[in-house]
């Protein structure tokens, strides 16, 4: 048997960023692999003709990227490595008919994204602290809180930084931020003279909601748009008087409410819901470990907006048009992680049952799929396929659960089993390529995952489990290892593992200390406590607050937070757990770890835990390559010594 191998993601390659150039010709996109001797990742810009479907590599030197197309369409402009200097960005262009990238200017910060580029004018993004200046040498030694959040996952300490506008010529040198002082800028989009920025402002604290303005690039005037509060996602230029966004007021469901697509009167802030009563996920949600970036979910084209959604546990791309139906367009059969519209194609990047990222253009009601690059990842190996059953739930509703087998499946051995849960909550499970679960099924474990009452793609109300946090989520997942145990008498009910990170870590966490039924579990990036996250997390002040419905100092707050924490039950565990967390994840941090390995190890439980430094929330799907490789191998490592599957 050739299975999957832990090893093998070192070969994969992830597409994101795709963009079409004026005029439709070309599309451009990204593509990283593992740089292993630099324990990083190689980025380089790829070119596809749309004419004739053809691919070519137009960069090569491994550290470029990300890119914008130049006003014209026949060059790009690109953010690269080649040359590295401290707080500063190098930005790059090429022409697409040949000849060498030529270095075009030395921004003035270090830039976390491009907006719009010529040889006249450069617009970026850049986080800047609020005086405008430069820490001084021993200043880098300490750092001063004064408002929440005063760091944020991946982006470290950020107390009175923001991310902010810039507008650089780089023939003169001279530099303009556009930017309203105290929000942080978190999308633009750009129409002529003018753009469109949404963002959220931090006086003391963060809120929860985002703010629109229309700034003047030339004259560097700013006006804001006078909308209601809302938690904004993306905004986009309809035409001069209008935008469209995807938006919650977050009135009934909270943070987790299912975004609406609306349109926006810029004169009078007017809204109007161009998709009233969907009660639809938008954007791709399924979870997956073999996708690094990705693309925006909402676009405009000539009169037409598109969209992407996560339908239960697939991906949906849908064009709407003011007075008709929506019109789906693609009903990909896995994950649609970005697209682009352009000439007379729909590009999708896209992750499917059986194969890595490939890109597919869809054309006359057909897709084709137009690249190969993960082929030879993936070339002779055995994939364990996924299949579907359904488990009841206590409201009626079936949960969607799949089983995955070893790929050398016998159905006379006895096999380990591992429930595999999901973060989010609201994200899903789907029919995609995982490589996590396919090297463990190759291996000789069975793998069961499933979509539990939280999750994407069903709806607010299925998705709605605030304040029930360890009660119907936890009786659906106890239920489909029961299902799984009655329908497939090849687990071996006294060799089960669970498994999972964020939610999942808290899940995890969770069922150890309300069932022994488990020989062995692992915990990432965990929850134990929520008094201890709601005061020390980047998002906790707000997230623990909308998911328990109070705080600590409400009357009964205290009580309620301490129930749903797993480290209230931690002295009934009797589970070995392996714990594994993140040096700089701030979202679900090192402490709610610590917290929940010395309680265990306290009472007399096996246990583990395992920090990777220079991680973050992200270590299972972007951490460096060695340190991703490390993770599995201390997961099957834990789970060996417990479940001792047969090999």
């Amino acid at each position: 048997m050739n299975s999957v191998r832990i090893e093998d993601l070192l070969t994969y390659r992830f597409l994101s960023g795709i963009e079409v150039s004026p005029g439709g010709g070309h599309a451009a996109f990204v593509v990283k692999r593992a740089a292993v001797e630099e324990n990083d990742y190689a980025s380089e810009i790829h070119l596809l003709d749309l004419a004739t479907l053809t691919l070519r590599r137009l960069t090569s030197s491994g550290k470029d990227g990300p890119f914008r197309w130049g006003e014209d369409g026949s060059s790009l402009y690109f953010l690269s490595k080649r040359v590295e200097i401290e707080e500063k960005s190098i930005l790059y262009r090429i022409a697409l008919d040949g000849g060498e990238a030529e270095r075009v200017a030395t921004l003035p910060r270090k830039a976390e994204s491009l907006v719009r580029c010529s040889d006249g004018e450069i617009l970026y993004t850049a986080r800047v602290p609020l005086e405008n200046g430069q820490r001084a040498e021993d200043e880098k030694d300490y750092e001063v809180l004064t408002e929440i959040p005063f760091w944020m996952n991946s982006k470290g300490f950020t107390n009175e930084k923001r991310v902010h506008l810039f507008r650089f010529d780089p023939r003169s040198g001279e530099e303009a931020d556009l930017s309203e002082p105290n929000v942080e800028v978190e999308g633009i989009d750009v129409r002529g003279s003018r753009a469109l920025v949404f963002g959220r402002r931090f006086e003391g604290v963060g809120t929860t909601y985002d703010e629109l303005w229309l700034i003047d690039v030339a004259a560097g005037s700013r006006a804001r748009i006078p909308i209601p509060g809302l938690r904004m996602d993306e905004a986009r230029w309809l035409d001069d008087e209008t935008c469209v966004l995807i938006g919650s007021d977050m009135q009934t469901y909270g943070l987790n409410q299912n975004l609406e697509v609306l349109a926006v009167d810029l004169a009078t802030g007017g809204l109007t819901s161009l998709t009233p009563g969907w009660d639809k996920s938008l954007g791709a949600s399924i979870a997956a470990d073999c996708r690094h970036g990705g693309g925006p979910a909402l676009r405009v084209a000539g009169e037409s907006i598109y969209v992407t959604l996560t339908e239960r546990t697939h991906s949906q791309l849908v064009r709407l048009t003011p007075g008709a139906e929506p019109e789906v367009l693609v009903d990909a059969p896995g994950s649609i992680d970005a697209y682009a519209v352009g000439g007379d194609h729909v590009l999708t990047i896209e992750l499917r049952p059986t194969a890595l990222q490939e890109i597919y253009a869809y054309a006359d009601g057909s897709a084709k799929q137009v690249t190969d690059l993960n082929a030879e990842s993936l070339a002779g190996r055995d994939l364990a396929t996924l299949e579907a059953f359904a488990v009841g739930s206590s409201d009626g509703i079936d949960i969607d659960a799949w089983i995955i087998r070893p790929p050398d499946f016998d159905p006379a051995k006895r096999y380990p089993a591992i429930l595999t849960i999901h973060g989010g909550p609201r994200a899903a499970y789907g029919e995609i390529f995982f490589h996590q679960m396919q090297a463990m099924a190759g291996l000789g474990y069975v793998i069961l995952i499933s979509n539990p009452h939280g999750g994407s793609g069903r709806g607010d109300v299925f998705a709605d489990i605030r304040g029930k946090y360890g009660t119907v989520d936890y009786e659906d997942l106890m239920a489909v290892v029961d299902a799984a145990l009655e329908r497939f008498d090849f687990i071996d009910p006294d060799r089960l593992g669970a498994m999972g990170g964020s939610y999942g870590g808290f899940m995890t966490n969770w069922i150890i200390g309300h069932t022994d039924r488990f020989a062995a579990a692992v915990s990432q990036r965990s929850i134990a406590n929520w008094i201890h996250k709601f005061c020390t997390t980047d998002i906790g002040y707000y997230f623990n607050k909308d998911q328990m419905l109070t705080t600590p100092w409400e009357d009964g707050g205290d009580e309620k937070m301490w129930w749903h924490s797993p480290l209230r039950y931690a002295d009934r565990a009797k589970t070995p757990t392996l714990f594994i967390h993140s040096e700089q994840d701030y979202r679900c941090w090192l402490p709610e770890g610590i917290q929940m390995f010395t309680a265990l190890r306290y009472h007399g439980v096996e246990s583990r835990l395992v920090m990777f430094r220079e991680e973050n929330h992200e270590l299972s799907r972007s951490g460096k390559p060695k340190h991703r490789i490390r993770r599995l191998e201390e997961i099957l490592g834990w789970f060996d010594k417990h479940l001792a599957p047969d090999r």
